[in-house]
């Protein structure tokens, strides 16, 4: 075996941050599982407003809601699909050894946290009060009503937070190569979307503590002001801008930040 060849067997440090984006040869792959992410989160609330304009569906308090009418296939599917695409989510390999979290990581806990959103629904604000559920789903009729909406609230704050993680650490990395002035643009874009989704999580957390205290005529008025609903769909949508920024699909945004910057 020559010289030549001997090079070529040896195993090649992989370069990382943006200059192995530049020269992965999945590179395209990335983007467009990074685009779909996006697309997918700008996708969820406006279907779920279109169904309760466009059809006899009452407009639901939360988005979550939306799984007792006529949105539960928007709602179940696109959770569903996200959290299918977070799994298949890889990300850059650490830039050293003992760098945590990795995105592997972060995504497939965002995965699984995302399907279990789906997969044990909320309860039904806009029913009865004293109402027997009727159409529970198969996981929400093993655990109980209960159970399910804590396992819901539990996974949707998961969820949330794994969200900021991306924009607050993991997409701000620049794997020790230093920063240009469209990665710097970018991690702006990121902090701005990262902080919008911790501010709506703690924004939630105070509205549950303040509906908590309400008897039924103060929670029924605080359900029709949709607060929640709000409040989810300018956090999806941070996500959702965060990840086609990701992706490369917001040019113009980043242009205008390393304008003003």
């Amino acid at each position: 075996m020559n010289n030549g060849q001997e090079a070529l067997m040896q195993p090649r440090d992989p370069k990382p941050g943006f200059v192995a984006e530049a020269q992965n040869d999945l590179v395209l792959s990335f983007l467009a599982v990074r685009r779909m992410l996006g697309l997918l989160g700008l996708f969820l609330p406006l279907s779920l407003l279109a169904t309760a304009i466009l059809t006899d569906e009452p407009m639901r308090p939360s988005i979550s809601e939306f799984y007792h009418g006529q949105g539960r296939e928007f709602f179940v599917g696109t959770l569903c699909a996200i959290g299918v695409f977070l799994w298949s989510y890889v990300g850059y390999p650490p830039a050293h050894r003992g760098e945590a979290p990795t995105d592997k990581q972060v995504s497939r806990i965002a995965a699984v946290a995302v399907i279990c959103v789906a997969l044990f629904p909320t309860g039904d604000n806009l029913a009865p009060p004293g109402q027997v559920m009727q159409d529970c789903s198969v996981f929400q009729c093993l655990v109980g009503e209960n159970i399910s909406r804590r396992l819901h609230y539990l996974a949707a704050g998961i969820f949330f937070s794994s969200l900021a993680l991306f924009c607050l650490v993991l997409f701000r990395r620049d794997g020790g190569q230093g920063q240009d002035a469209e990665k710097a643009a970018r991690n702006r874009i990121y902090a701005l979307c990262g902080w919008t989704i911790v501010a709506c999580v703690l924004a939630l957390g105070v509205y549950g503590v303040v509906y908590a205290m309400q008897d039924s005529v103060g929670k029924t008025r605080l359900d029709r002001s949709y607060l929640v609903f709000i409040l989810e769909s300018i956090g999806i949508f941070a996500f959702a801008i965060s990840w086609l920024t990701k992706g490369k699909a917001l040019q113009p945004l980043e242009a205008l930040m390393t304008k003003t910057s």
